[in-house]
């Protein structure tokens, strides 16, 4: 099966120099600005498209490695480019599903990679990391996955209707965690740490934590005055916190108290529960 891109940016090189190495028969990119597509081309060892007609034409597979928002008019391109019938088309996105593709004839699929390509230098090298959700059209669902399984990857199938609770998984466990390090590196500086002290300071307690999150889970390796029970601490941590990050401190404590419990059965965390609000919670949640 021949595999094309349509979109020459972050993913579609990693994913393309990744294939390539691993057997897949990527033919090249097409890419608005020419440049970017021939940029690629060279870094993956392909070819590159001067029209949309012509990558549909040479491949049975394409890859639509674009932003969520330029996926519909990527779809059109490739509609008035000629026929799609038999054709697999494939996005990259995490939120979308597979039903943008509904109505062009073709088999539609959402591939997407559970993984932060912010770097394609050395994202291809690490993406075996990387576990692969696949959802759409039943009949080429299965060889999708084996495709990936067969070449290093990580892979299970996902109902469309699970997509968008899927992404919000994703973002809490991605995005969302930059926001808390920089809540973190926030209050290290109105300690009177300097931006580069307090990222120099956080760097090693949150890689070793991240490393144990993923090795032992959350219930592992979770540590620390909520898990302990140290009620006079966090009494103490939210004297002096304020307003979002107190908020945010909150929030996530309440979190960290189910796992707590989890951890310790027989620790009585009722003090911790009342202190940050969690049995408001669940009452509120029983209403």
């Amino acid at each position: 099966m021949k595999i094309g891109f349509y979109g020459a940016g972050r993913v579609g090189c990693t994913l393309g120099r990744y294939f390539t190495e691993h057997g897949l028969s990527v033919t090249g990119f097409y890419n608005r600005t020419r440049e970017r597509a021939e940029e690629a081309a060279r870094w993956t060892d392909t070819c590159s498209y001067d029209s949309v007609r012509s990558l549909l034409l040479e491949n049975d597979a394409l890859f639509l490695t674009v932003s969520d928002q330029a996926i519909p008019s990527a779809v059109e391109e490739l509609m008035r480019s000629g026929s799609l019938s038999g054709k697999l088309l494939v996005h990259c996105s995490g939120a979308l599903s597979s039903d943008v593709f509904v109505g062009t004839g073709a088999f539609g699929y959402s591939i997407h990679p559970l993984y932060a390509i912010s770097d394609r230098e050395k994202a291809y090298e690490t993406l075996s990391n990387a576990f692969f959700t696949v959802e759409g059209d039943p009949q080429y669902l299965d060889f999708w996955c084996r495709t990936l399984t067969d070449i290093g990857l990580t892979c299970r199938t996902l109902g469309k209707e699970e997509k968008t609770r899927y992404h919000a998984a994703a973002v809490m466990a991605s995005n969302l965690v930059c926001g808390l390090y920089a809540a973190a590196a926030k209050e290290l500086r109105t300690c009177g740490f300097t931006p580069e002290e307090a990222d120099q300071a956080l760097a090693g307690l949150f890689l070793d934590n991240a490393r144990g999150i993923a090795e032992k889970g959350p219930v592992g390796q979770l540590t620390g005055p909520l898990e302990r029970g140290d009620a006079s601490t966090v009494r103490g941590h939210l004297a002096v916190l304020q307003g979002e990050q107190r908020d945010l401190y909150l929030r996530l404590s309440r979190q960290v108290l189910e796992i707590a419990e989890k951890k310790n059965p027989d620790r009585d965390y009722t003090e911790l529960n009342i202190l940050t609000g969690r049995f408001e919670e669940k009452e509120g949640s029983d209403v």
